[in-house]
Protein backbone atom coordinates (compact mmCIF):
# COMPACT_ATOMS: atom_id res chain seq x y z
CA UNK A 1 0.00 0.00 0.00
CA UNK A 2 1.26 3.36 -0.72
CA UNK A 3 1.27 6.21 1.42
CA UNK A 4 -0.18 8.37 -0.53
CA UNK A 5 -2.83 6.19 -0.85
CA UNK A 6 -3.28 6.80 2.47
CA UNK A 7 -3.25 10.75 2.79
CA UNK A 8 -5.64 11.04 0.20
CA UNK A 9 -7.80 8.54 2.59
CA UNK A 10 -7.41 10.48 5.47
CA UNK A 11 -7.62 13.63 3.35
CA UNK A 12 -11.00 12.50 1.87
CA UNK A 13 -12.46 11.32 4.98
CA UNK A 14 -11.83 14.74 7.02
CA UNK A 15 -13.55 16.72 4.04
CA UNK A 16 -16.45 14.16 3.25
CA UNK A 17 -15.86 15.62 -0.13
CA UNK A 18 -13.90 14.23 -2.99
CA UNK A 19 -14.18 17.50 -4.80
CA UNK A 20 -12.94 19.47 -1.57
CA UNK A 21 -10.73 17.21 -0.69
CA UNK A 22 -9.06 17.56 -4.20
CA UNK A 23 -9.09 20.92 -3.35
CA UNK A 24 -7.05 20.63 -0.44
CA UNK A 25 -4.84 18.09 -1.96
CA UNK A 26 -4.15 20.43 -5.03
CA UNK A 27 -4.66 17.37 -7.59
CA UNK A 28 -8.13 16.79 -10.39
CA UNK A 29 -10.68 15.00 -8.45
CA UNK A 30 -11.36 12.44 -11.12
CA UNK A 31 -7.48 11.18 -10.22
CA UNK A 32 -8.37 11.31 -6.68
CA UNK A 33 -11.46 9.31 -6.68
CA UNK A 34 -9.42 6.39 -8.85
CA UNK A 35 -7.01 6.54 -6.15
CA UNK A 36 -9.51 5.74 -3.16
CA UNK A 37 -11.22 2.87 -5.61
CA UNK A 38 -7.52 1.38 -6.14
CA UNK A 39 -7.49 1.61 -1.96
CA UNK A 40 -11.08 0.07 -1.56
CA UNK A 41 -9.67 -2.91 -4.05
CA UNK A 42 -6.74 -3.22 -2.10
CA UNK A 43 -8.07 -3.89 1.58
CA UNK A 44 -11.03 -5.75 -0.13
CA UNK A 45 -14.14 -3.64 1.59
CA UNK A 46 -15.09 -0.39 0.62
CA UNK A 47 -14.54 2.36 2.59
CA UNK A 48 -16.74 5.17 2.15
CA UNK A 49 -20.88 5.47 1.51
CA UNK A 50 -21.46 7.20 -1.37
CA UNK A 51 -23.99 10.21 -0.59
CA UNK A 52 -25.56 12.84 -2.80
CA UNK A 53 -23.78 15.65 -1.21
CA UNK A 54 -20.43 14.06 -0.29
CA UNK A 55 -19.45 10.89 0.72
CA UNK A 56 -19.49 9.46 4.68
CA UNK A 57 -16.95 6.66 6.44
CA UNK A 58 -18.28 2.94 6.14
CA UNK A 59 -17.36 1.18 9.36
CA UNK A 60 -14.19 -0.59 7.92
CA UNK A 61 -13.60 3.13 6.35
CA UNK A 62 -13.25 4.91 10.58
CA UNK A 63 -11.60 1.79 11.10
CA UNK A 64 -8.76 2.58 8.52
CA UNK A 65 -9.16 6.14 9.52
CA UNK A 66 -8.07 5.74 12.99
CA UNK A 67 -5.22 3.87 11.90
CA UNK A 68 -4.04 6.40 9.24
CA UNK A 69 -3.74 8.92 11.28
CA UNK A 70 -1.41 7.55 13.73
CA UNK A 71 0.29 6.29 10.99
CA UNK A 72 0.86 9.04 9.45
CA UNK A 73 1.63 11.06 12.16
CA UNK A 74 4.24 8.58 13.09
CA UNK A 75 5.65 9.04 9.69
CA UNK A 76 5.59 13.14 10.12
CA UNK A 77 7.20 12.54 13.41
CA UNK A 78 10.26 10.58 11.92
CA UNK A 79 10.50 12.80 9.06
CA UNK A 80 10.92 15.44 11.37
CA UNK A 81 13.78 13.95 13.62
CA UNK A 82 15.43 12.94 10.94
CA UNK A 83 16.07 16.53 9.53
CA UNK A 84 16.90 17.47 13.44
CA UNK A 85 19.53 14.86 12.90
CA UNK A 86 20.60 16.68 9.44
CA UNK A 87 20.92 19.64 10.65
CA UNK A 88 22.73 19.00 14.18
CA UNK A 89 20.04 19.47 16.47
CA UNK A 90 19.61 17.55 19.76
CA UNK A 91 16.85 14.69 19.46
CA UNK A 92 13.83 15.53 21.58
CA UNK A 93 12.43 12.47 23.84
CA UNK A 94 9.21 12.99 25.95
CA UNK A 95 9.98 11.73 29.44
CA UNK A 96 6.31 11.25 31.26
CA UNK A 97 5.90 11.29 35.21
CA UNK A 98 2.90 9.62 36.88
CA UNK A 99 2.07 12.49 39.64
CA UNK A 100 3.31 9.88 42.51
CA UNK A 101 6.93 9.43 40.66
CA UNK A 102 7.32 12.82 39.66
CA UNK A 103 8.73 13.43 43.13
CA UNK A 104 10.44 10.42 44.15
CA UNK A 105 14.54 11.06 44.98
CA UNK A 106 14.98 7.89 43.02
CA UNK A 107 13.11 8.31 39.93
CA UNK A 108 15.08 11.79 40.29
CA UNK A 109 18.11 10.69 40.54
CA UNK A 110 17.80 8.07 37.76
CA UNK A 111 16.52 10.88 35.38
CA UNK A 112 19.64 12.40 36.34
CA UNK A 113 21.85 9.47 35.22
CA UNK A 114 19.86 9.65 32.02
CA UNK A 115 20.56 12.95 30.80
CA UNK A 116 24.37 12.61 31.65
CA UNK A 117 24.84 9.43 29.39
CA UNK A 118 22.40 10.64 26.83
CA UNK A 119 23.49 14.20 26.07
CA UNK A 120 22.29 14.23 22.86
CA UNK A 121 18.78 13.94 23.50
CA UNK A 122 16.78 16.83 24.43
CA UNK A 123 14.25 14.97 27.32
CA UNK A 124 11.24 17.00 27.70
CA UNK A 125 9.13 16.31 30.94
CA UNK A 126 5.43 15.55 31.02
CA UNK A 127 3.52 15.06 34.24
CA UNK A 128 0.25 13.33 34.34
CA UNK A 129 -1.99 11.03 36.68
CA UNK A 130 -1.67 7.46 35.81
CA UNK A 131 -4.30 5.91 33.08
CA UNK A 132 -3.64 9.64 30.70
CA UNK A 133 -0.04 9.18 31.06
CA UNK A 134 -0.19 5.18 29.84
CA UNK A 135 -2.97 6.52 26.97
CA UNK A 136 -0.31 8.71 26.16
CA UNK A 137 2.18 6.02 25.19
CA UNK A 138 -0.10 4.12 23.66
CA UNK A 139 -0.56 7.08 20.86
CA UNK A 140 2.69 7.77 21.32
CA UNK A 141 3.03 11.59 22.51
CA UNK A 142 4.83 10.29 24.96
CA UNK A 143 8.30 8.25 24.50
CA UNK A 144 8.59 6.27 27.91
CA UNK A 145 7.20 7.21 31.44
CA UNK A 146 7.63 6.50 34.86
CA UNK A 147 4.76 4.39 36.06
CA UNK A 148 4.06 3.41 39.63
CA UNK A 149 2.46 -0.20 39.51
CA UNK A 150 0.05 -1.65 40.43
CA UNK A 151 -1.59 -0.27 37.35
CA UNK A 152 -4.92 -1.49 35.02
CA UNK A 153 -3.94 0.28 32.29
CA UNK A 154 -0.06 -0.95 31.83
CA UNK A 155 -0.86 -3.98 30.42
CA UNK A 156 -1.59 -2.04 27.16
CA UNK A 157 2.33 -1.24 27.01
CA UNK A 158 6.03 -2.33 27.61
CA UNK A 159 7.55 -1.96 30.99
CA UNK A 160 10.99 -2.84 33.12
CA UNK A 161 11.02 -2.66 36.48
CA UNK A 162 12.98 -0.31 37.83
CA UNK A 163 12.77 -0.84 42.02
CA UNK A 164 10.16 -1.73 44.45
CA UNK A 165 8.65 0.99 46.58
CA UNK A 166 7.24 -0.84 49.79
CA UNK A 167 5.01 1.07 51.70
CA UNK A 168 5.54 2.94 55.20
CA UNK A 169 3.12 5.26 57.26
CA UNK A 170 3.59 8.63 57.66
CA UNK A 171 2.04 10.17 61.16
CA UNK A 172 2.45 13.33 63.05
CA UNK A 173 6.06 13.84 64.84
CA UNK A 174 4.12 13.97 67.98
CA UNK A 175 1.78 10.75 67.77
CA UNK A 176 2.08 7.66 69.47
CA UNK A 177 3.39 5.63 67.04
CA UNK A 178 6.48 8.53 65.63
CA UNK A 179 8.34 6.56 68.41
CA UNK A 180 8.13 3.11 67.32
CA UNK A 181 10.03 1.04 65.29
CA UNK A 182 7.14 -0.28 63.75
CA UNK A 183 3.41 -1.19 63.51
CA UNK A 184 0.82 -3.16 62.29
CA UNK A 185 -1.83 -2.69 60.05
CA UNK A 186 -4.78 -3.15 63.05
CA UNK A 187 -3.30 -0.76 64.92
CA UNK A 188 -4.42 1.72 62.52
CA UNK A 189 -7.97 2.39 63.28
CA UNK A 190 -7.83 4.99 65.70
CA UNK A 191 -6.91 7.54 62.86
CA UNK A 192 -8.54 8.93 60.11
CA UNK A 193 -6.32 7.41 56.99
CA UNK A 194 -5.61 9.98 54.33
CA UNK A 195 -5.92 8.57 50.53
CA UNK A 196 -5.23 9.94 47.20
CA UNK A 197 -8.28 10.04 44.80
CA UNK A 198 -8.99 6.54 42.59
CA UNK A 199 -8.86 8.67 39.54
CA UNK A 200 -5.32 9.39 39.18
CA UNK A 201 -4.36 5.89 40.03
CA UNK A 202 -7.37 3.52 40.01
CA UNK A 203 -5.12 0.08 40.23
CA UNK A 204 -3.06 0.73 43.19
CA UNK A 205 -6.05 3.19 45.28
CA UNK A 206 -7.83 -0.30 44.73
CA UNK A 207 -5.24 -2.73 45.96
CA UNK A 208 -4.21 -0.30 49.46
CA UNK A 209 -8.33 0.08 50.09
CA UNK A 210 -8.28 -3.67 49.61
CA UNK A 211 -4.48 -4.05 51.96
CA UNK A 212 -7.03 -1.82 54.79
CA UNK A 213 -10.13 -3.81 54.39
CA UNK A 214 -8.16 -7.42 54.54
CA UNK A 215 -6.83 -5.40 58.41
CA UNK A 216 -10.49 -4.55 59.40
CA UNK A 217 -9.99 -1.11 58.77
CA UNK A 218 -12.59 1.41 56.82
CA UNK A 219 -11.15 3.55 54.06
CA UNK A 220 -14.51 4.59 53.03
CA UNK A 221 -14.56 6.93 56.42
CA UNK A 222 -10.65 8.86 55.00
CA UNK A 223 -9.60 11.84 54.07
CA UNK A 224 -8.51 12.47 50.63
CA UNK A 225 -5.70 14.13 49.29
CA UNK A 226 -5.11 15.54 45.68
CA UNK A 227 -2.35 13.47 44.57
CA UNK A 228 -0.53 10.50 46.67
CA UNK A 229 2.67 12.39 46.99
CA UNK A 230 0.47 15.56 49.04
CA UNK A 231 -0.64 13.18 51.96
CA UNK A 232 2.39 13.66 53.48
CA UNK A 233 1.58 17.29 53.44
CA UNK A 234 -1.95 16.63 55.23
CA UNK A 235 -0.26 14.53 57.59
CA UNK A 236 1.88 17.41 59.08
CA UNK A 237 -1.15 19.81 59.09
CA UNK A 238 -2.80 17.60 61.07
CA UNK A 239 -5.62 15.60 58.84
CA UNK A 240 -4.49 12.16 59.89
CA UNK A 241 -2.05 9.53 58.84
CA UNK A 242 -0.92 8.07 55.31
CA UNK A 243 0.18 4.73 53.91
CA UNK A 244 2.51 6.18 50.98
CA UNK A 245 5.65 4.36 48.92
CA UNK A 246 8.95 4.74 50.82
CA UNK A 247 10.77 6.96 47.96
CA UNK A 248 8.07 9.12 48.91
CA UNK A 249 9.06 9.55 52.11
CA UNK A 250 13.14 10.93 52.12
CA UNK A 251 12.46 14.62 52.66
CA UNK A 252 10.06 15.36 54.73
CA UNK A 253 9.54 17.87 57.14
CA UNK A 254 10.07 17.45 60.82
CA UNK A 255 6.68 17.64 61.58
CA UNK A 256 5.85 14.11 60.75
CA UNK A 257 7.46 10.79 61.34
CA UNK A 258 8.06 7.26 59.00
CA UNK A 259 7.39 3.73 60.51
CA UNK A 260 7.42 0.70 58.84
CA UNK A 261 4.52 -1.45 58.81
CA UNK A 262 5.17 -5.13 59.55
CA UNK A 263 2.71 -6.60 57.97
CA UNK A 264 1.35 -4.62 55.08
CA UNK A 265 0.69 -6.73 51.99
CA UNK A 266 1.04 -4.70 49.49
CA UNK A 267 4.29 -3.25 47.71
CA UNK A 268 4.32 -0.67 45.14
CA UNK A 269 6.82 -0.95 42.02
CA UNK A 270 8.10 1.54 39.54
CA UNK A 271 9.04 1.05 36.38
CA UNK A 272 9.99 2.59 32.60
CA UNK A 273 6.82 2.37 30.11
CA UNK A 274 6.45 2.89 26.51
CA UNK A 275 4.85 1.49 23.54
CA UNK A 276 5.86 -1.51 22.31
CA UNK A 277 5.68 -0.50 18.57
CA UNK A 278 8.17 2.04 19.28
CA UNK A 279 11.27 1.27 17.84
CA UNK A 280 13.27 4.69 18.47
CA UNK A 281 16.88 4.04 18.62
CA UNK A 282 17.08 7.17 21.05
CA UNK A 283 14.45 5.07 23.23
CA UNK A 284 16.15 1.97 22.89
CA UNK A 285 19.49 3.59 24.36
CA UNK A 286 17.36 5.31 27.73
CA UNK A 287 15.41 1.80 28.42
CA UNK A 288 19.30 -0.09 28.24
CA UNK A 289 20.49 2.63 30.01
CA UNK A 290 17.57 2.99 33.08
CA UNK A 291 17.95 -0.84 33.50
CA UNK A 292 21.83 -0.50 33.95
CA UNK A 293 21.32 2.91 35.91
CA UNK A 294 18.63 1.06 38.05
CA UNK A 295 20.81 -1.94 38.65
CA UNK A 296 23.46 0.39 40.19
CA UNK A 297 21.68 2.63 42.59
CA UNK A 298 20.28 -0.69 44.04
CA UNK A 299 23.61 -1.87 44.63
CA UNK A 300 25.23 1.60 45.88
CA UNK A 301 21.71 1.57 48.40
CA UNK A 302 22.98 -1.99 48.94
CA UNK A 303 26.28 -1.02 49.97
CA UNK A 304 24.84 1.59 51.58
CA UNK A 305 23.40 -0.53 54.32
Amino acid sequence: MELRYLRYFVTVAECRHFTRAAEKLGIAQPPLSQQIKKLEQEVGVPLFERLSRGVALTPAGQVLYDDAVKILAQLDHAVQRVKQVARGERNQLRLGFASSTVVSQAVLELVRRLQQAHPEIDFQPIELPMPSLVETLRQQDVDLAFLRLPCYASEHVAHTPLFPDPFKLVVPANHTFAKQQSVTLSQLGGDPIILFPRDIGPGLHDALVDALKGAGLAPSNASLAPQLHSATAMVSAGFGIALVPESLTTQLSDHVAVVAVEDMPLVSHVVLAWQRTNTAQGVRRCIHTAREQSERLASEAFMGD
